[in-house]
């Protein structure tokens, strides 16, 4: 069981390498701007924008030059909640990280729809799905 634990252990430790570049250039952690807000973890992320929200998927990638791409999933909010929830969406996020700056933009895939690009800081305030 011990050698068990150490092979997960080593395997999330690589992960997490995995999901931030050898020059010290991370995503991970907690986002905020004036329009979204997104909170990224090795498994995954999640995204309150103005007037929506959106998930991403464990596979995302960071590069070294602080280029950052995913997978996942964005909702549309306002208006009256369908039964069952609202309709997920396919997206695609993209972005850069610059220091303690992302600048994140959303393509969603079966609409051809581009939302942002939304400037967000480190540590910055979190946004919660509100419409006007």
């Amino acid at each position: 069981m011990r050698g068990t634990m150490r092979i997960s252990t080593l395997a999330l430790f690589a992960l997490a390498i995995g999901c931030s570049s050898p020059t010290g250039v991370t995503a991970l952690g907690d986002w905020g701007g004036e329009q979204a807000s997104l909170s990224l973890t090795v498994s995954g992320g999640n995204l309150s924008y103005l007037c929506g929200a959106g998930t991403i998927d464990s596979g995302w990638t960071l590069g070294n030059d602080g280029q950052f791409s995913a997978t996942g999933s964005h909702h549309f909010g306002g208006g009256p909640v369908p039964v069952g929830g609202s309709f997920p969406h396919p997206a695609r996020y993209s972005g850069l990280v610059e220091g303690e700056f992302l600048t994140v933009t959303v393509h969603v895939i079966d609409l051809d729809e581009t939302l942002g690009p939304y400037k967000l800081i480190r540590h910055g305030p979190a946004v919660h799905e509100l419409c006007d």
